[in-house]
């Protein structure tokens, strides 16, 4: 069906010729294909006419839709994840209220439209571009490693004994020099002065690298308890050490210090403390001299 379309225009000559009468432009009006929307003296003539745009038809209207769908639908045909008709329909059934909720009550719309306005102005200023980058720590990129190929292997290297050779009439500990344990006539020459109980199978230390530089009694402790000499030495340094420490600050020295000072297990960090404690070696005089 072919709908009237708009009038053709008057103006059919020169530009600079603009003297056209109302009856001059009827007359070639008349004589054009496009009738006119509105005649001049027939006020009725434009609403018996036929609308320029009419509604379309239902069956129409619906038609036009689905080519319109499916010819959007083919763009996405070889797509994995395209869109189904629902969805299309879906879509096409929204339709915008922004007008309709504007106009129920104007003033609330604009009250609303206002408070959001302010909430997102807090967070904006709460929010500035430079505080985030502040708060965030800059760190070294990750060194690339090439796929394949396993880090280098670092050698483990033993570090030497710490502990010197010992002097005559001595025992050895691998404590500083402004410190020196007490000697050896305070076991009597008891090699088994220093006593422990512990369950399991003594430590065979007759090979161990460091055994020359404990005393008898030291190596059967050490042996008990399962420590290596080095360990054992070790652990008897840092004994030693939070004992002048104690005396420094008047406190009394205690199973708890001991086992906060070493690196050991507790219960054979108490042992320790127990065997040393029963042979006086924590007794005052051997340490006030160290003392500051």
């Amino acid at each position: 069906m072919d709908l009237p379309s708009p009038p053709v225009t008057p103006y059919t000559g020169n530009k600079k010729r603009r003297s056209h009468t109302s009856e001059q432009i009827e007359r070639d009006a008349a004589t054009a294909r496009d009738p006119l929307l509105f005649p001049r003296h027939d006020s009725t003539a434009a609403a018996s006419d036929e609308p320029l745009f009419g509604p379309i038809p239902p069956p129409a209207a619906e038609a036009l839709v689905a080519h319109h769908m499916n010819s959007h639908m083919a763009r996405f045909e070889n797509k994995r994840n395209k869109p189904t008709r629902d969805e299309y329909l879906l879509a096409l059934s929204c339709v915008p209220i922004v007008s309709t909720q504007y106009n129920r009550n104007p003033a609330a719309w604009a009250r609303e439209e206002r408070e959001t306005l302010e909430r997102q102005m807090v967070l904006m200023n709460r929010y500035r571009p430079g505080d985030l980058e502040a708060k965030l720590k800059k760190i070294a990129p990750a060194p690339a490693r090439r796929i394949g190929v396993a880090p280098p292997r670092v050698p483990r290297i033993r570090p030497p004994s710490p502990v010197p050779s010992a002097p005559t009439g001595m025992i050895q500990t691998s404590m500083p020099s402004r410190t020196s344990p007490p000697p050896l006539d305070t076991l009597g020459g008891n090699a088994k002065a220093l006593k422990a109980d512990w369950k399991g199978q003594m430590l065979d230390l007759s090979n161990d690298p460091d055994r020359h530089l404990l005393s008898p009694a030291e190596l059967n402790l050490a042996s008990t308890l399962r420590l290596s000499c080095a360990t054992y030495l070790c652990s008897k340094r840092r004994i030693f050490e939070a004992r002048v420490r104690a005396l420094g600050v008047g406190k009394e020295f205690r199973k708890t210090d001991a086992q906060q000072a070493c690196k050991i297990d507790v219960n054979k960090a108490s042992k320790l403390w127990t065997a040393y404690e029963r042979v006086g070696w924590f007794k005052p005089d051997f340490f006030q001299q160290y003392v500051r």
